[in-house]
């Protein structure tokens, strides 16, 4: 089941459209902004795979370069997110060359400092505008314990875990993404929220959504 897009994806996915038209008609300010709007993503998945900023900085840049001279080849096929993201995933992949060396995004917020830390778990944990400082506490023993169940994960659920919460991607994004077959996808992040679930139940902190 494919979901619909909702009001904020796709005003996002417009914008994306309009300046990868400007873009390919020759306008350069274009391409930063598009640069800017995912350089976060970007900067995100390669802390991942190389644990520092200096490397992360370079192979941010390499994943620039390669989207800049190869947009006349997307298409619109999928979401120009997914698109870059599988030029990323690839380029890390490739440096690494093996893919035991990843590590979640939510371990890389935790470890590296100047990293804006608890963005990515706030699907885990809500956020309001008029936090307690129990709500506050409450929710630093959630993000805490996220941290240390997604560590304990095996590598592929990882993986998919992180681009499912982290980088808002479906199934078939995932798929397409880490060419990982589609009843891969579903059957790692079911056994992974399962695994989530139970180490949450445990630790009395919140519960994983379905």
């Amino acid at each position: 089941m494919i979901l619909p897009l909702t009001e904020e994806q796709s005003a996002s996915l417009k914008e994306d459209e309009k300046l990868c038209k400007k873009i390919l008609e020759g306008d350069t300010d274009s391409f930063s902004l598009l640069a800017e709007k995912y350089r976060r993503r970007i900067f995100s998945l390669g802390m991942g795979f190389f644990k520092n900023s200096e490397d992360t900085e370079d192979f941010l840049q390499e994943v620039l370069v390669k989207v800049y001279l190869s947009l006349k080849k997307f298409r619109g096929e999928a979401r120009f997110s997914t698109w870059l993201t599988r030029i990323a995933y690839n380029t890390a992949i490739n440096s690494m060359k093996r893919r035991k060396n990843y590590i979640s995004l939510a371990e890389v917020q935790e470890n590296v400092p100047g990293f804006d830390g608890n963005a990515g778990l706030d699907f885990f944990t809500g956020t309001t505008r008029n936090e307690t400082p129990e709500d506050v506490a409450v929710k630093k023993a959630t993000i805490s314990a996220i941290r240390e169940a997604v560590r304990n994960l095996p590598e592929p659920y990882r993986i998919c875990i992180d681009f499912f919460f982290f980088y808002d991607m479906s199934y078939k994004e995932i798929s397409e993404t880490a060419g990982i077959p589609l009843n891969t996808i579903r059957s790692h992040i079911f056994r992974a929220k399962k695994i989530l679930r139970k180490y949450l139940d445990e630790t009395d902190t919140g519960e994983i959504d379905e």
